[in-house]
C-alpha cells in the first residue's frame, strides 16, 4: 500500500491552508482560540467546513444535535461500507488551535486524496463511502457532558437529554444550535469503521522521537458534580465556631481529591476544574458551592477504589464542617481498548512508509472512545510540544502535521481499499 503514492506536497499545502483558515474563527489576541460549541465562532467554522465539503464533492448532512457529515461516494465497493473520519471544531474558552480542528482538517484532505486515487485507478475501494465528520461539543466547555455529539450518535446519550443541556447562562443546546442554523434533521450514515487523528496532549511521542502514536487504550474517568451546602452569615461578626462555610468544606474536597490521586497505587489523575459559589460576596460566608470533580485512571479497579474513598471523605468533611454534601455522576467512562487488528494493520503500513511510531494510551477523552463501542476504531496521535493542550501555547509543527496527514491517509487507504496492480501518475488536487 505504501508503495502506491496517495498524496503529495499539494495535499500537504492544502492541509496547512485549510487548518490556517479554521484557526481564524474565534482567534484571540494571545494566539489561542475561543470557539465554544454552538457559538458564533463555531458557526463560522461550521459554515467554512460545509462550504469546503460541498466545493470538493461531498454531500453534507447535519443531524439533530448538529453533527456534520461530509459524505464522499467513492463509486465502488460495498454500498453498506462506511468509514467515518474526523474530530471536533469546538474549543476550550482560551484553547489552542490544534485540539480537534487538526483532525477535522486532516480528514478533509485525506478524503479528497483517496477519492482522487480511486478515480485515477490507483486504489480500489472495498467500502463505498468515506465520510468526514465534525462532532458537536466534544470539549464539554459550554455544554456537559463532554464528547456529547458522538455520544448521541452512538446511543450513549439520548438526543433529548443532549439538546436540553444548558450553559451557565441557561441557554440550551437546542436553542444555541437553532440560533446558528445547525439544528439539523438529517441522520449520519452508520459506520463500519471509524478513524481519528489528534494531537497527543502528552509528551511520549516528543520524548521518544516518534512521528505517530497508535493508541491502544483510553483511561477511564469519573466526573462528579458535587454540591456543598452551608449557611450564609456575615464574614465579620459571625463566630468561627458557628460558621457552616460551604467554601471551606469545598476546599477540603479539593485537597482530598489531590491527595487520593497522588497516593494511589496505580497512576491516577484528579482535579477540581470549576466551582460556582453562592452568593459569591466578599462579606458573606459561602452558602453553596457547586464543584466539578474529575478522576482518571488506566486501571478500572483503582479508579473504582479511589472514587469509593472520595465518597467516604464526604461523610468526614460533612461532620467537620457542618455542611451537607450531595453528589451526582455527571459523566462516567470505562477504560476503553481500541481495535487491535486495525492497529496492527496500520502499523504495518506506517513501517512501509518509514514513519516512526509507537503504541501508547490516551488519558484525555476523544470522540473515538464513543465510536469504539459501535465499530472498530483507530485513533492516531501526532506530537504535541511539551504536551501542552487546552492552552494558547498548544503547538504541533507543520512537518509533524503533514506526517500525520500521510499516516492518516495511508491508514484509511489500508483499512478500506486495495492497491491497483499498477498505479498511474496522480492528477492535481483541487484545493480551493
Amino acid at each position: 500500500m505504501a508503495d502506491t503514492p496517495i498524496h503529495d506536497s499539494r495535499h500537504e499545502a492544502a492541509l496547512l491552508q485549510l487548518f490556517g483558515q479554521f484557526a481564524a474563527f474565534g482567534k484571540l489576541p494571545g494566539g489561542g482560540i475561543s470557539r465554544l460549541a454552538a457559538g458564533e465562532a463555531d458557526r463560522q467554522a461550521r459554515d467554512h467546513l460545509c462550504d469546503w465539503l460541498g466545493q470538493n464533492g461531498a454531500e453534507v448532512v447535519v443531524d439533530s444535535v448538529g453533527n456534520i457529515f461530509g459524505i464522499f461516494d467513492l463509486g465502488q465497493g460495498d454500498p453498506d461500507g462506511v468509514v467515518l473520519c474526523g474530530s471536533h471544531l469546538d474549543s476550550q474558552p482560551n484553547g489552542g488551535r490544534f485540539d480537534g480542528t487538526y483532525g477535522v482538517a486532516c480528514a478533509c484532505i485525506s478524503a479528497v486524496a483517496i477519492l482522487a486515487a480511486v478515480r485515477e485507478g490507483r486504489l480500489i475501494p472495498r467500502e463505498r463511502q468515506l465520510v468526514v465528520v465534525a462532532w458537536t461539543s466534544e470539549e464539554g466547555a459550554r455544554f456537559q457532558p463532554s464528547i456529547l455529539g458522538s455520544g448521541v450518535f452512538t446511543g450513549d446519550i439520548p438526543a433529548s437529554q443532549a439538546l436540553a443541556a444548558t450553559d451557565k447562562d441557561g441557554v440550551s443546546l437546542r436553542e444555541a444550535l437553532s440560533r446558528i442554523g445547525y439544528l439539523g434533521e438529517g441522520q449520519g450514515p452508520r459506520p463500519s469503521r471509524y478513524v481519528e487523528i489528534h494531537v497527543e496532549q502528552g509528551t511520549r511521542l516528543e520524548a521518544t522521537g516518534n512521528d505517530i502514536g497508535v493508541v491502544a487504550t483510553c483511561w477511564g474517568a469519573r466526573k462528579l458534580l458535587v454540591e456543598v451546602t452551608g449557611k450564609p452569615d456575615h464574614t465579620g461578626p459571625t463566630p468561627m465556631a458557628a460558621r457552616r462555610d460551604a467554601l471551606c468544606a469545598a476546599a477540603r474536597i479539593v485537597v482530598r481529591v489531590n491527595d487520593l490521586a497522588t497516593g494511589a497505587p496505580f497512576p491516577v489523575h484528579g482535579s477540581v476544574g470549576r466551582m460556582d459559589i453562592e452568593p459569591n460576596s466578599p462579606n458573606t460566608v459561602a452558602e453553596r458551592v457547586r464543584m466539578w470533580v474529575e478522576l482518571r485512571s488506566g486501571d478500572a479497579a483503582v479508579l473504582e477504589q479511589v472514587e469509593a474513598e472520595l465518597m467516604l471523605s464526604f461523610a468526614e468533611i460533612q461532620q467537620v464542617s457542618g455542611c451537607t454534601i450531595a453528589d451526582s455522576s455527571a459523566e462516567g467512562r470505562e477504560v476503553v481498548e481500541f481495535d487491535d487488528t486495525a492497529a496492527t494493520r496500520v502499523e504495518a503500513v506506517l513501517d512501509q512508509a518509514g514513519l516512526r511510531h509507537m503504541r501508547l494510551p490516551t488519558i484525555a477523552g476523544h470522540d473515538a472512545i464513543r465510536m469504539q463501542r459501535i465499530c472498530p476504531t483507530t485513533l492516531l496521535f501526532v506530537p504535541s510540544r511539551r504536551g501542552i493542550s487546552h492552552s494558547p501555547d498548544e503547538f504541533t509543527s507543520d512537518a509533524q502535521m503533514t506526517r500525520g496527514l500521510n499516516a492518516l491517509t495511508l491508514a484509511i487507504a489500508r483499512l478500506m481499499c486495495s492497491p491497483a496492480p499498477q498505479a498511474p501518475a496522480s492528477a492535481p488536487l483541487r484545493t480551493e
